[in-house]
């Protein structure tokens, strides 16, 4: 989970960032680290706001100096985290900088990401545990996807993307594949090719008999472009 979170981060731009569905709040705490002046952690029920809340006070105390602990939030040095209970962005009164949405259904971060589309922040961080090519599709009609790239940790691969306003014009393939993906067909992701193609090999049905195809034109740039010539 560290390797995933740390992609995270990494992909972070701007002073003013929500990370919705903050989880254990892990992520915040690297995002503190990283000097980000305005952090708001967003949860749906009080019960995982007040899990997440906890994890960061306590790191905060750890780590920060001239501490400040009020209701809703907590001031140091260079910063401040605000916990916030919200569905999503409706309780969230500010328009941040950056939004963070990983770990979900692929559904459900179109749903929250899109729920306002008057209030879309200027660079989204999502990472979709399924429909990884819907969420791209319907991206691109908002955003361009400047990173999008797949990694394993912890016995899973996950798909990161980042995204800026404007629009991206994707091809087939980078909306089943993704952009740096095909771009770099870095290790990780040609594994992650492998199993989606014993996958579709175990299944005989036309979805997956058309993926197959896909998955060839993908190994085929991958001998054209980035295989080292034997000769």
């Amino acid at each position: 989970m560290k390797k995933r979170l740390d992609k995270l981060c990494s992909l972070v731009d701007g002073n003013i960032v929500a990370d919705i569905g903050c989880d254990h709040g892990y992520l915040c705490e690297m995002l503190v680290e990283k000097g980000v002046k305005e952090i708001y952690a967003c949860e749906v029920t009080q019960k995982n706001l007040e899990k997440a809340k906890n994890n960061i006070v306590n790191y905060v105390n750890r780590k920060c100096c001239n501490v400040q602990q009020l209701d809703n939030k907590i001031i140091y040095d260079g910063g401040k985290v605000t916990f916030v209970l919200s569905d999503g962005f409706k309780n969230l009164q500010i328009l941040p900088d950056c939004a963070i949405i990983a770990g979900m259904g692929g559904d459900l971060i179109l749903k929250i990401l899109f729920d306002d589309v008057s209030k879309l922040p200027n660079t989204v961080v999502l990472q979709p545990n399924s429909k990884v090519d819907v969420v791209r599709k319907t991206l691109s009609n908002y955003y361009e996807i400047i990173e999008d790239k797949v990694m394993f940790d912890c016995g899973k691969y996950y798909n990161i993307i980042k995204a800026v306003k404007g629009k991206d014009n994707l091809s087939e393939l980078q909306i089943l594949f993704g952009k740096s993906n095909l771009n770099e067909m870095h290790s990780e992701f040609l594994d992650y090719l492998k199993l989606k193609k014993q996958h579709a090999l175990s299944i005989n049905n036309e979805h997956y008999k058309k993926l197959l195809s896909q998955i060839q034109k993908v190994e085929e740039l991958y001998e054209k472009n980035f295989r080292i010539s034997k000769n």
